[in-house]
């Protein structure tokens, strides 16, 4: 069942509501981005945090190792000894990039021996009883500053006090701030972009399948053989493109076969039944004689057979058309199936005087499907003996030609004219002539042998000719292979008179 217009368009309407695939996969993305973004940008906030840091850190140890060179370190003391580093300016003004140092002693009440003027009254944080450089950021009065403690050892590797050396971390501080602030901002700016750039890809990639969608909604059955637009690109799409274009072709076939059918047994029971009905209406009217009874009675059991003959040829039509019936093909006698048709035709000629042939001019194997090429056998010689002149002749000849066993069935009488040869395999249709209306016959033997012999990859031809009087239609068996002759006891003794 279709979807109309407005249906249609109720459904996208929810779909754009956020339920759409490329909504979801628009999302997910984003969810996906925004982690992955706020992992790689923290990353490269502590990244830059720890090279500036490293870097104030390798002043901070560079400005130590000057400021210990004024030093004097005695036994249980220390003091300075020179003067000249701590008055430079940036040891004494905080306009000049200044840097910070402290001596204290390392007495059980420390006290400082010495501070750079910038200083004032402030003084570094000290962290008693260090035996190792330490860095740590702290502040002075208000201003945050990174720092460096080191241990100073007398020559008896005593400890007698310690440098500290500090650096404002304001520009720093800043520095780090406007990274922060800037991948802050561009977090979200480059999600948003990211969302909708993922968005018009997804719907991009998508739209093949809302035309697949479109399409699939469009079919029904009165338009079975629309089928998908395949995609550009041999990718998953094409491949879902593809498979429901088989699907289709499948499901066509399927209804195809069924329509078939149905006009089939409909055209060609219809009669039969409607003989059989008329027939027994008429009986039960009245009372008739016995003799009367058994006529008409008699009739509608021959009806009634001829109506399953024609059953059974459909729904072997139905199993060939929808590939249940599979042939088994194996080496097979082709003298001996013909000598069993011969056999089940004998009275049948012998009613209309007519001489049943079989000529081999050799005993090959053919390879095919033994059930159905006696059904084929049987189809065509029982066409040869309906459609033979009285006192005629019905022939089948037998001839191993290489790869191919040819399988001849003539019979002599009125020919096909040429015109009508091409059709003569399609469904119900009988050449419409004296040839034919006068005989009994629905039409779908020729059709039958037809559809066996594609399922088993045999040639089939028909040639008609007035002189001689003679039809024929030729089958071209593959041979069996490594079975070019039966063994002896296989083989029918074919004797018919």
């Amino acid at each position: 069942m279709t979807m109309n217009a407005p249906e249609r368009l109720k459904r996208r309407f929810f779909q754009e509501g956020g339920h759409t695939l490329r909504h979801r996969i628009a999302g997910l993305s984003l969810l996906v981005s925004a982690v992955m973004l706020t992992g790689i940008f923290s990353l490269v906030y502590l990244f830059v945090q720890q090279v500036v840091f490293r870097h104030l850190d390798s002043e901070l140890q560079q400005e130590a190792s000057e400021f210990a060179e004024t030093l004097r370190i005695a036994p249980g003391d220390v003091s300075v000894r020179e003067e000249r580093e701590w008055m430079e300016r940036s040891h004494i003004t905080l306009d000049f990039d200044p840097k910070f140092a402290q001596v204290v002693t390392a007495d059980r009440s420390p006290e400082i021996v010495r501070k750079t003027f910038n200083l004032y009254s402030d003084t570094l944080a000290y962290i008693p009883g260090l035996t190792a450089a330490r860095y740590s950021s702290t502040s002075v009065g208000a201003d945050p500053i990174r720092q460096l403690q080191s241990p100073l050892f007398d020559p008896e590797k005593r400890l007698v006090g310690h440098l500290i050396v500090a650096t404002p971390l304001r520009e720093a501080l800043l520095v780090l701030g406007d990274l922060r602030m800037v991948l802050l901002v561009s977090l979200p700016l480059a999600l948003f972009v990211l969302f909708f750039a993922t968005r018009l890809i997804a719907k991009k990639s998508i739209d093949p399948i809302e035309r697949i969608i479109d399409t699939a909604e469009n079919i029904s059955r009165s338009n079975l053989d629309e089928r998908m637009l395949l995609p550009e690109r041999r990718d998953e799409l094409f491949r879902l493109a593809r498979t429901i274009n088989d699907l289709l072709d499948r499901l066509g076939d399927a209804y195809k076969r069924e329509k078939q059918f149905t006009a089939d047994a409909s055209h060609e029971l219809k009669t039969p039944l409607a003989s059989v009905t008329g027939t027994l209406e008429v009986l039960i009217r009245r009372p008739r004689e016995q003799r009367h009874y058994e006529d008409r009675i008699g009739f509608c059991i021959e009806e009634l057979r001829r109506m399953n003959r024609i059953v059974d040829q459909l729904l072997l039509l139905a199993r060939i058309d929808g590939r249940t019936e599979k042939p088994e093909r194996k080496p097979v006698d082709l003298s001996r199936l013909a000598a069993v048709v011969f056999e089940r035709l004998r009275s049948k000629a012998a009613s209309r005087n007519l001489t049943l042939s079989l000529r081999e001019t050799g005993t090959a194997a053919c390879l095919a499907d033994g059930s159905m090429l006696e059904i084929m056998l049987e189809n065509l010689i029982g066409n040869a003996v309906k459609y033979a002149g009285k006192n005629g002749t019905v022939t089948v000849t037998i001839d191993p030609a290489g790869q191919v066993v040819r399988c001849i069935v003539s019979n002599t009488g009125e020919t096909i004219p040429e015109e009508n040869l091409d059709r003569l395999f399609d469904r119900f249709y009988r050449v419409d002539t004296s040839r034919s209306s006068r005989i009994e016959g629905s039409g779908l033997g020729l059709s039958v042998v037809k559809k066996l012999a594609d399922a088993q990859d045999i040639a089939i031809r028909v040639a008609s000719g007035k002189d001689p009087a003679v039809t024929s239609f030729i089958l071209e068996l593959p041979a069996a292979e490594n079975h070019g002759r039966l063994p002896a006891e296989s083989r029918a003794n074919i004797s018919i008179p």
